[in-house]
């Protein structure tokens, strides 16, 4: 009698930290788990934490799912997630993803030493790296799926789903069926059992149905626009960043998160939903001055004055360090410095130009 949605993806999330082999990556401003194949076991929790009152799977209900499938070889299953019996291979519920099908695994203990029935969805496009939101409504032998609340693929097989399936002593397990082969590869973002109805009518209104939600962990849900200060983010994530040459591209919700490289101005801003906000950028700088002339003295230059005399020319003189051949000065000619006279000196640290009267005097 209770309606409201069993959330499989926060029940692995415990006590708000992220299971092992489980991590937040976001991708065209959505973000989802991505699993890791290492350890599958440590993606799985009792049954009986959402079935507290009743061992029993309801037999009316509701899968609701929010994926982002990379493309997979030809014969490969990856497992959304299974409903496990302790130390027993079988799989009592399960949804698993083939190219271009989807199937659909339940357990009947209803005949002789029970039998696993497989109902499966073809022509299911998913593997496009977007964002799809699948509802799979299950009543008696009734299986209705709806992709991206387009037209629903209605099937009716001969074996129902079963109406008393004891969940007892059995675990949930994201993305696998307990073992490393089958793991899910892409992205996942909601992962929601809605017992005794079709879930279809509370999902599809939504603007954006690819990603509509009926319940989503708080690792997966946005961050406010603007972060407190000294706030430490408690799930890190990872995201993919846009890089742009041309004009500024748009910041709205669905970029949220993004980050954009304007190579332009040489910066890198942050979408907050709204505007750009500036994380690096290069200030400007004008630069007037240009290499031009390499100029080789005659041994380790201490320091060096430029300085005109009036109707004869500009001059440069070097203090070196060594003697002999002693300081020079060099005389601008033609667009460069070329030596123009040597003067001996010892141990010369620097030059100094001035006048007195009409003489002029290093």
């Amino acid at each position: 009698t209770d309606l409201r949605p069993l959330d499989i993806l926060s029940e692995v999330v415990a006590a708000g930290r992220l299971a092992r082999g489980m991590r937040v990556f976001q991708v065209q401003g959505v973000r989802g788990f991505q699993l890791d194949a290492s350890k599958p076991r440590a993606l799985g929790f009792p049954a009986s934490r959402l079935f507290v009152h009743c061992d029993r799977f309801p037999e009316e209900f509701s899968i609701i799912v929010t994926l982002r499938v990379l493309s997979i070889p030809a014969k490969r299953n990856e497992y959304v997630f299974t409903l496990m019996a302790e130390e027993s291979p079988s799989v009592l519920v399960g949804l698993r993803y083939a190219p271009e099908k989807l199937h659909f695994l339940f357990w009947s203990q209803e005949h002789a030493g029970g039998w696993q029935t497989r109902v499966t969805f073809p022509n299911v496009s998913l593997s496009d790296d977007r964002w799809h939101t699948l509802v799979l409504a299950v009543s008696g032998q009734s299986f209705s799926l709806t992709v991206d609340c387009s037209v629903p693929t209605d099937m009716v097989v001969e074996t129902p789903f079963p109406a008393a399936l004891s969940v007892k002593s059995a675990s949930f397990y994201l993305g696998n069926r307990r073992r490393r082969k089958g793991l899910f590869t892409g992205l996942l973002r909601q992962l929601v059992l809605l017992p005794g109805a079709d879930a279809t009518p509370r999902i599809c209104p939504a603007m954006n149905f690819k990603v509509a939600m009926l319940s989503v962990p708080a690792a997966l849900q946005d961050l406010p626009a603007k972060p407190v200060s000294n706030e430490v983010l408690e799930y890190p994530y990872e995201t993919d960043t846009k890089v742009t040459l041309g004009s500024r591209p748009p910041c709205t919700r669905q970029e949220k998160a993004q980050l954009w490289f304007n190579a332009f101005r040489r910066g890198l801003f942050l979408c907050n939903g709204s505007a750009w906000i500036s994380m690096l950028e290069v200030k400007r700088r004008l630069d007037y001055v240009e290499e031009h002339q390499d100029l080789v003295t005659n041994s380790e230059t201490m320091g060096v004055e430029v300085f005109t005399i009036p109707k004869v020319g500009l001059f440069a003189a070097t203090a070196n360090r060594h003697t002999p051949p002693g300081s020079a000065i060099y005389k601008w000619t033609d667009g460069k410095f070329v030596p123009y006279q040597n003067i001996p000196t010892y141990q010369a640290q620097a030059w100094k130009y001035f006048t007195i009267g009409k003489k002029v005097s290093l």
